[in-house]
């Protein structure tokens, strides 16, 4: 790769198959970075990036055997040697360039099997074995961490999970924590350069949004620490620092505060740009937080979530679809179908509504083309209300400008059928 001509930092995302994640076609660019992804195999060397990212355990092959009628199970754990010899030369050579490295713990650590131990045989672990410093397996995996440096609120938020807890009685160890559980540390920085971040492992649809969110995390984080000075000058204080200090942090709370929200209508907004799964969650999101209704999402039929009342009865069916063209008669039949599994009559409140012109949309006036007239007065036989995602961000819009109530949205899913047209102004109802 030809980083030089690059004018970011360059991050490296290094072996991501090896856990069975797709590697992008292309380069990620964002706002502070630019991410490399390169196979496990590759010839690419680390000291040529900023930075690199690699996932615990890619290095080391865990086999379970045994555990019939008459055997016993065990376990074996062996390394890719060469590869791991060789990566760790890159590390070191990393490391003296000022980069850093950056290991994603997505499983417990294993460094014992049937033959001894086994806790140099992976990267991760080998970066972390040093005097009296433990990592410790919990036993389950914990998914609330609290976070104790702000630059990884967002990932750890939507992402960060653990099996682990590390215990130093290390005084030499420069060690800074990421996040906690109420145990101990879950995440860790070590030497300002080397850190250790619980995370789940990341679905396909996420692996963008997931890497993105990380690099600019670490891009942050490295910058402030590269500017600090070290932990024991700051223990003199000045009268003035301490009482800036307590005001940096109560304004710190608040801008977490604000990152949290505007993360919150950056998901309601994906239901205007995705299909399937994501389209799903983004809807669900805004009926749920957005609007604050009650909502059941169990049902088997993944397309299919009801708004339920205070005691858990169904008021009103919905069914979400994501298409590259317009709201097709074939959907609104499918909505009456989901009245008949859910057992109501024809009546019963049901609501379609459709993410439209997916891949031709490359602005928000492609969004907003109108539903066909045929399609609205089948709609209104049916007795049935759709809307494109478009339609429903608007009335978000609606209510958080106070112009329309929760009650009178949920009046308008309950009563009516056929279009429900909306822009950032005002709303209507289109029967034909």
């Amino acid at each position: 790769m030809e980083k030089l001509k690059k004018c970011k930092p360059t991050i490296l995302v290094y072996g991501i198959e090896r856990i069975e994640c797709k590697e992008p076609k292309e380069d990620i660019e964002t706002e502070l970075c630019i991410l490399h992804f390169e196979s496990f195999d590759t010839k690419e060397n680390f000291q040529d990036y900023d930075g690199v990212i690699l996932f615990q355990g890619i290095f080391e092959k865990i086999e379970r055997h045994g555990g019939g009628y008459f055997s016993e199970s065990y376990t074996t754990i062996s390394s890719y040697k060469h590869e791991l010899q060789r990566r760790k030369k890159q590390y070191q050579l990393l490391r003296e360039r000022n980069g850093f490295i950056c290991f994603l713990l997505v499983t417990p650590f294993f460094d014992r099997d049937e033959h001894g131990d086994t806790s140099g045989t992976d990267l991760a672990k080998w970066a972390l074995n040093y005097p009296s410093f433990y990592r410790k397996d919990i036993g389950h995996q914990i998914t609330y961490l609290r976070p104790m440096r702000n630059e990884f609120i967002a990932f750890l938020k939507h992402f960060g999970a653990t099996y682990t807890i590390f215990e130093n009685y290390n005084n030499e160890l420069e060690i800074k924590e990421i996040c906690r559980v109420e145990s101990g540390p879950a995440g860790i920085i070590l030497w300002n350069k080397q850190y250790f971040i619980p995370t789940l492992r990341p679905k396909e649809h996420e692996i963008e949004e997931f890497f993105k969110v990380l690099s600019d995390a670490l891009i942050s984080c490295d910058k402030k620490l590269s500017e600090e000075i070290p932990d024991w000058a700051n223990e003199f204080k000045f009268e003035e620092e301490k009482s800036l200090i307590g005001q940096k942090s109560k304004l710190q709370e608040e801008i977490n505060k604000i990152n949290l929200r505007l993360l919150e209508f950056r998901e309601y907004k994906k239901c205007i740009c995705y299909d399937n799964e994501l389209l799903r969650d983004s809807v669900i999101k805004i009926f749920r937080e957005g609007f604050g209704f009650k909502v059941d999402d169990t049902d088997k039929f993944k397309e299919d979530f009801k708004i339920i009342d205070d005691k858990g009865d169904a008021i009103v069916l919905l069914e979400v679809k994501g298409t590259n063209k317009g709201i097709t008669r074939e959907y609104i039949n499918q909505v009456d179908s989901h009245r008949e599994r859910a057992n109501v009559d024809e009546k019963f409140p049901s609501v379609l509504i459709v993410n439209t012109n997916i891949k031709k949309s490359n602005s928000l006036d492609d969004k907003y083309q109108d539903v066909a007239k045929e399609q609205i007065i089948h709609a209104v036989k049916m007795k049935i209300l759709v809307m494109r995602t478009i339609d429903l961000l608007n009335m978000l819009y609606l209510k958080e400008q106070g112009v329309l109530s929760k009650e009178e949205f949920l009046q308008i899913l309950e009563q009516e059928s056929g279009w429900l047209e909306t822009s950032e102004k005002a709303w209507k109802i289109r029967k034909e």
